[in-house]
């Protein structure tokens, strides 16, 4: 609903006019005055001003001229019943959208207040596309809390300081580790993420540090590590609190002298590089806990930016949904209204991974040009497994997770047939029920 700051010093105007465009499903607030109508302005923040131009108490068009430019945030229709072409001209001038003489016609106003609310939608819309544009930072957003971090990120990307970057699992810390790194004087250096805890402990050293030729069994040549290769640029250690305190020891004389000894080496190296780090644990429990060591924790701390979860950020639902669509498919596919509303309603524990992995099967399982909210039932059916945020090991077992989503799908949405969620996926009958064995799932009678 759209609300309407309707000025006029005339009390019988204002209520026959505001009844009139509240039947048209609009929200109206009325002025009497300039004075007013300012306040009620900046309290209201209305979509569209209706402003006579003879206000009190100097009662002539000027006065009501005046106060154009301070609704220029939005469109104004100037009300009057001196129709003069000047004054047309100089109310344009200052920044009006429309002028109507007194008698208003209702049709005509109408028209008039229809056309400049769809330019303010218009106006509004471009507004926050340019806000959410995908620059070199990949970030995606135009909700508060996302232009927020944004801003610290601008400011915070030039120092020369460590980053920790907070936030919960899925929430994108990467990217703002990648978008700190493009702000940065290191932009066009080598930016190197380490997943911490996706590496063995005990091959976590020679990743990082590299390796001498003999070092080990199966060294069979020098092999830099992942420090060297990120000299100039910035050294990304995501989910830092999975680090074994063995490695805390070894990574923490590097981050605070630059050297860094390849497994089976003994001279020193340097690297020249930025840390930031990441993680969803609360590390000042794991200090006290003592399973992370202080120093290394204060050491990696430096300053602190925290990812919001999807959940703090329900404005960027649409907007993520739809890159992610556009990504996911090269079909020029659209988000229905249905599908949208739903996603917004959703708490997304997952943040922005689950959103990413539900519109990709979504875009996978459409039919025609549209996902719809009936291509969304393997996400609204609440199967843990439908979702599966958390991206697999190896590419075997995320083609095995996108064989049982389509499948699943396919049989909720035809109710469990067998036969026409085969004809659905373009397989034979006895073709589905073998893949069905092979991923382990039931065969439950329609």
């Amino acid at each position: 609903m759209s609300t309407l700051l309707l000025v006029d010093d005339e009390p019988a105007f204002l209520r026959l006019a505001a009844a009139w465009l509240e039947k048209q499903g609009h929200r109206v607030v009325t002025a009497a005055d300039g004075a007013q109508a300012r306040d009620l302005f900046q309290r209201e923040r209305p979509d569209l001003v209706l402003l006579d131009l003879v206000m009190p108490p100097e009662r002539t068009p000027e006065a009501g001229l005046a106060l154009v430019p301070a609704f220029a945030a939005v469109p104004v229709v100037v009300l009057t019943a001196h129709a003069e072409h000047e004054l047309a001209l100089r109310a344009v001038a200052e920044g009006a959208w429309d002028f109507l003489a007194k008698p208003v016609e209702p049709e005509l106003l109408r028209f008039v207040v229809a056309r400049a609310l769809a330019k303010q939608g218009l106006e509004r819309e471009l507004a926050t596309l340019r806000a959410a544009r995908t620059e070199e930072d990949g970030m995606v957003g135009a909700s508060p809390a996302i232009l927020r971090l944004k801003e610290m990120i601008r400011r915070i990307g030039p120092a020369e300081v460590p980053v920790m970057v907070l936030g919960p699992s899925g929430s994108g810390k990467e990217l703002v580790a990648r978008a700190l790194h493009m702000a940065s004087p290191r932009g066009a250096g080598p930016f190197v993420p380490v997943h911490c805890g996706a590496i063995p402990a005990d091959l976590l050293e020679s990743e990082l540090f590299g390796h001498l030729k003999g070092s080990f069994t199966g060294a069979h040549q020098d092999r830099p590590g992942l420090v060297a290769a990120a000299h100039g640029g910035t050294l990304f250690l995501d989910e830092v609190g999975e680090m074994p305190p063995a490695m805390q020891v070894k990574l923490l004389r590097f981050l605070q002298e630059g050297t860094y000894t390849p497994v089976g080496g003994r001279q020193p190296r340097m690297a020249d590089v930025r840390v930031v780090s990441a993680t969803h644990r609360d590390l000042e429990t794991m200090v006290a806990q003592g399973s992370l060591r202080e120093d290394f924790y204060y050491r990696l701390k430096g300053l602190i930016l925290r990812t919001p979860a999807l959940a703090e950020r329900r404005e960027d639902v649409a907007l993520l949904a739809v890159r992610f669509l556009t990504d996911a498919s090269p079909r020029r596919l659209r988000l229905a209204p249905d599908a949208l509303a739903w996603m917004a309603e959703q708490e997304w524990p997952g943040n922005v991974r689950e959103l990413r992995a539900v519109v990709t099967t979504a875009a996978a399982l459409a039919e025609g040009d549209v996902v719809t909210v009936a291509d969304l039932a393997f996400a609204r059916s609440g199967d843990p497994d439908a979702l599966a945020p958390a991206p697999p090991a190896t590419l075997a077992e995320a083609v095995a997770a996108l064989e049982r989503r389509m499948i699943t799908a396919a049989l909720a949405s035809t109710g469990n047939n067998h036969s026409a969620a085969a004809r659905r996926l373009g397989l034979s009958r006895v073709g589905l029920l073998k893949m069905m064995t092979r991923l382990g799932l039931r065969r439950s009678a329609p």
